[in-house]
Order: structure tokens, then C-alpha cells, then sequence
């Protein structure tokens, strides 16, 4: 397979590794990105951040919840430029979205949305009035809804980071009502919401990671050795407690409440809540949590050509 420079520059900026490193990769790799990046990973020469991607659009996330917390929104509205993102315009249509997703329990997904009434119109039209308004391609990035089910107890909190470039939402279960109600426990689902935001997790615990990502792991992990001279003649078992260890280290950077946490790494965030569970006499536990950073949920960015169409259409 052929190697062209748009190629090498795509697995560069994905990865930090040099030019001629990343050609080698994708020539060892015949093409295929994620074993590229595997590849010069098991070389020490990539970071194990999928997440290092430039983000592609401009817009606003925002997460919200109900004045009891017990229901939830995070939205993601993507425009073209940041002159637009900063329109007060444009603001106040991603706000009354975000606004009417966190009041219509039927919307689950951008779908839904696209096919809901908001103002008479459904969700797709009010969406291209917008893009008649700003002279730009408004999109739906992202949306999710939640709730706590009726006979369950916790709370919803929100972050929202710089100028809506990354939104945060948290969602804690409490054994009963008054432990939802605490100030202490609204007070730490905001200090795990404020973690999210600076240390990036990917999951809530361990127990959420894919075997296949896990396998995938596993397997960069032995590259990464088995480059290392120091381990050329050590026996199999040592190598297997060498990749449990790097796995525990992984745990700790990607799980979150298995994540040190920021203002006192003598503690994880599951100590957290655990240290509060005894305090109100009520087990208090990290559900779920979303972090989206703008943009990030675009796969691929979109030819002029392509925003124009849209637009148009």
C-alpha cells in the first residue's frame, strides 16, 4: 500500500512521533492507522492517549441538570469558527437545545433531537434556521440524557471548563434521601466533576474497560518490554507480574475512581467516597460520569465542500 504524506502527517499529529518514524510504522503496518500506532507505541515513541487528536470544530458543550439533580443533560453544538461559538446568538440557540433535551425525556440521541418539535419546527429545521442566522454549518454534536429512577436516590452534578470548551457531568447513588441531600455529598460529586475535568478519565472503574481494549493493553505492554534489553532473560512469570503492575498504572490514569486524587494523591477517589459513605452513616458511589471536550466526538472533519452542502440542504 502506497504511504502518502497526508497519511504520515494524520499518524504524527495523532501521536508526537517523528516523520520518518511514522512512515516506517505505517510501511511496517501497510497502512493500517491503529497499528501504526501501536506500533511505535511498543516503541516508547507514542503516548497510550487516544484522546491527543486535535479537536475539529468549535462550538459549546454544556451539561445541566434539573434543580433537584435527579435528571441530567450533556450537549454538544458544534459551529465552524469561534467568532461564531461566541455569538450571542449561537449561544442562546446551543442553551435553549440543551435546555429542552434536559426537559423532553424522549431524547435520547442526536436522532431524536433532529426528529423532535422545538418552537413549532423540528429539531433539523430549527437547526438550519440557525445556519440562515450565522452563514455557517450548525451540527448536533453529541446528547445524552439521564435520570435516577424513581425509588433510587443521588445527585447530578456539572463543570464546565474555559468557555464551554469542555463540559463535565457526574452522577453519585446514595443508599437513601438524606445522603442525596447532604451538602458534603453535592459537594463532592463537584470536587470528582472538577477531577474529571483536569485528569481525563476514560472510564468510571476497572470493570468498564473492553476486553478488547484491555487485550490491546496487554499486548503494547509486552512490546514495550520485550524492546527493553534489561528484560531480554527474565522468566515468563516475572514478565507477566512486570505487565500487571503497568496495568495497575493504568487502571489509576484512566479509571476514575481508581484515579489519585489532584489535591491529595494520598487518596483516590473511591477513598472519597468511601471516607463520605462513613460520615453519613450511608454508602455513598460514583455511578457514571461524562467528560466531553469539544469536538472530540467528530470522527473525522469535514471537507469545505461537505460544510457547504450541509448548510445548503
Amino acid at each position: 500500500m502506497q504511504i502518502t504524506a497526508q497519511m504520515v502527517k494524520e499518524l504524527r499529529e495523532k501521536t508526537g512521533a517523528g516523520m520518518m518514524k511514522c512512515k516506517e510504522a505505517l510501511q511496517e503496518c501497510n497502512g493500517n492507522f491503529e497499528e501504526a500506532v501501536d506500533f511505535l507505541r511498543k516503541k516508547g515513541l507514542a503516548s497510550a492517549d487516544k484522546r491527543s487528536g486535535r479537536a475539529t470544530s468549535q462550538g459549546l458543550v454544556i451539561p445541566l441538570t434539573t434543580e433537584d439533580r435527579r435528571t441530567a443533560a450533556i450537549v454538544e453544538v458544534n459551529c465552524e469558527t469561534d467568532f461564531v461559538a461566541r455569538n450571542e446568538n449561537f449561544v442562546a440557540f446551543a442553551e435553549k437545545v440543551a435546555n429542552f433535551v434536559l426537559n423532553t425525556a424522549s431524547i435520547k440521541n442526536v436522532e431524536d433531537l433532529e426528529k423532535a418539535t422545538i418552537d413549532g419546527q423540528s429539531g433539523e429545521e430549527f437547526r438550519k434556521s440557525m445556519v440562515a442566522n450565522t452563514g455557517e454549518n450548525i451540527s448536533f454534536g453529541r446528547v445524552e440524557r439521564f435520570e435516577i429512577p424513581a425509588g433510587n436516590y443521588g445527585i447530578f452534578d456539572t463543570y464546565v471548563h474555559g468557555d464551554g470548551n469542555i463540559g463535565v457531568l457526574v452522577q453519585l447513588a446514595t443508599e437513601n434521601e438524606a445522603a442525596a441531600k447532604s451538602e458534603d455529598t453535592l459537594n463532592l460529586a463537584h470536587e470528582i466533576a472538577l477531577q474529571a475535568a483536569a485528569m481525563k478519565p476514560v472510564y468510571t472503574t476497572s470493570k468498564e474497560v473492553p476486553t478488547e481494549a484491555l487485550a490491546r493493553e496487554k499486548d503494547v505492554i509486552l512490546g514495550q518490554i520485550k524492546n527493553d534489553p534489561k528484560n531480554a532473560n527474565k522468566p515468563e512469570e516475572i514478565m507477566n507480574k512486570i505487565v500487571e503492575g503497568r496495568l495497575a498504572k493504568y487502571y489509576k490514569e484512566y479509571c476514575l475512581v481508581e484515579q489519585a486524587y489532584v489535591k491529595d494523591d494520598s487518596k483516590s477517589i473511591n477513598d472519597l467516597a468511601e471516607d463520605l459513605s462513613k460520615k453519613l452513616g450511608a454508602k455513598v458511589t460514583v455511578v457514571t460520569f461524562r467528560r466531553w471536550a469539544l469536538g472530540e466526538g467528530n470522527a473525522e472533519e469535514s471537507t469545505p465542500e461537505e460544510k457547504s452542502a450541509e448548510a445548503a440542504g
